[in-house]
Formats: structure tokens, sequence, C-alpha cells
């Protein structure tokens, strides 16, 4: 009897851990869907995609290429080429000679992509959601370590 507990014992552990991390993953993939959906709701009224929002994310630091853009965005260079296509008929961003690498252009945020970006970052839901919880700080510290020890190590938290 002794043997047969202490053999199942695990197996029952194992078991519970596996349904604690189904529910977290429940939990997280919740979340993931109305965030995008809020997201997807703020940047509308400026015509902007997740995509089109994450390039103007990345050139608001500074003017990049279209393969750092592709790279820190984790697309295809065809794909990020698309998005600044889509950017530049917008009159967001421009595309620039670089002056180190005249082969090279340099994604350029314009004043109409600044102004754009400005209002689409205004109302940050994810804060307002978080306001007056005293675990807040807690949960922000362990998403971005979440984010970077899967591979997002360029991921700087806002505030």
């Amino acid at each position: 009897l002794g043997i047969a507990a202490a053999e199942t014992s695990p197996g029952r552990a194992l078991a519970g851990l596996r349904r604690d991390f189904d529910r977290i993953n429940e939990i997280i993939a919740s979340l993931i869907t109305r965030v995008e959906h809020d997201i997807a709701e703020q940047l509308r009224p400026y015509s902007l995609t997740h995509a089109s929002f994450g390039v103007l994310a990345l050139v608001s630091l500074g003017p990049m290429s279209q393969r750092a853009l592709a790279r820190a965005s984790r697309v295809e260079e065809q794909t990020i080429s698309q998005t600044v296509d889509r950017l530049e008929r917008m009159g967001m961003v421009t595309r620039e000679k670089d002056p180190e690498d005249r082969r090279r252009f340099l994604v350029t945020m314009t004043g109409a992509g600044r102004e754009a970006f400005r209002h689409a970052t205004s109302k940050d839901r994810a804060e307002q959601a978080l306001a007056g919880l005293p675990e807040a700080d807690h949960l922000r510290a362990a998403l971005a370590t979440l984010i970077r020890r899967l591979g997002g190590e360029n991921y700087v938290p806002a505030g």
C-alpha cells in the first residue's frame, strides 16, 4: 500500500500541476483576446493595424532600417515592407537614404505618424484595469519576466 501510494502521489501532483497550467493558459488566452480587441478598437480611428502600430512604436524611438524593423517585429522583411508601404501611403512614415549606407533606407516617423501614435497611446486600458490593484507592480514585473524568458529580450515595459 505504501509503495502504491508513493507511486501514484507524484502522478496526482503532476495532474494537479497540469490543471493549474491549463487554467493559467486559459486566463492568459482570455486576456490576450480581450487586449487585442481593445487595441484594435483603439487603433481603428487612426486606420492603424497591430502591425502598423508596432512599426510606429519602433520608429518612435528613432529611424530604423526595414531589416531592423523586421528583426525587432519577428517577421520577414517582405512583410515589414508591406506594412511600411501602407504607412508611407498614409503619410505616417517616410523612407530616407541612410547617410551611412546609401544602399539602405531608414524608416522615419512623420508628424502625422507621431500624432496618430500619440493619440493611439493616450489611453492605456491595461493600466486602467490595473489601477488600484495592490498586486499591480508585482504582476507587471512577473509578466515582463515571462516575456523575456519566452524570447522577448528586447522588451521594455512602459512607464
